[in-house]
């Protein structure tokens, strides 16, 4: 993929290219806000875009709020400071793709990257489909085969986040703050709540599963 890399800690910014380098992908750098939107809304475009959120002048949020405004469509990961949940809550209100907390480990950062490259192919998909379970995109209609299911908007983008990602677990708290952009711990609660309704309305064999400890997957039946 072709990758920018937006981070003012020139050490870290080397690191994360000569690793995505390695690992086969074509990255550039830049050090701050204004460079980053000169480069992200320029003739070239990117598959991905790494964002610091704590840059210098015009800070991560702002750049990402600026991109999608002009309809910019590359994938974006936020890097966070740990902890700071509210940072990952805004920073996917405002069309994130995913976040990585820092310090992180390269390998993490790699993953997150191969990850969103299998997220979204060259051409987006208008349609998501697990077994005979299909979401389309375009009109937000779900069926199980050739029934309609009724869902409310909650419901429907708590599936739509399941069925990006086929197999991939999320824990509660990642599903609340995807889906209610709450970071209160005791709000993933609504998250059980939910997924109750989807697996009833989805009916069987079921598509949902729960690993124990962790979160939710949707997936085939074994």
């Amino acid at each position: 993929m072709h990758i920018l890399i937006v981070e003012d800690e020139v050490p870290l910014v080397r690191r994360i290219a000569a690793a995505l380098t390695e690992a086969g992908h074509d990255p550039e750098i830049t050090l701050d806000g204004e460079a980053a939107l000169k480069q992200a809304l320029g003739d070239v475009s990117f598959d991905l875009v790494i964002l610091d959120i704590r840059l210098p002048g015009i800070d991560g949020f702002e750049v990402l709020r600026r991109l999608r405004s002009r309809h910019v469509t590359s994938r974006v990961l936020i890097l966070t400071a740990r902890g700071d949940v509210n940072d990952r809550v805004t920073g996917l209100r405002l069309g994130a793709d995913d976040y990585l907390a820092k310090p992180f480990a390269m390998q993490e950062l790699l993953a997150r990257v191969r990850a969103l490259g299998r997220r979204y192919p060259e051409e987006p998909a208008l349609k998501l489909r697990v077994r005979d379970l299909t979401l389309d995109l375009v009109n937000h209609a779900v069926y199980r085969g050739r029934r309609r299911l009724d869902l409310s908007a909650r419901e429907l983008m708590l599936l739509k986040v399941l069925m990006r990602e086929p197999g991939r677990v999320f824990t509660r708290t990642e599903l609340c703050e995807r889906v209610w952009e709450h970071p209160h711990e005791y709000d993933t609660k609504l998250v059980e709540v939910f997924i109750g309704r989807l697996r009833k309305k989805i009916g069987d064999p079921p598509l949902i599963h729960t690993m124990r400890y962790v979160g939710y997957t949707i997936r085939e039946p074994a």
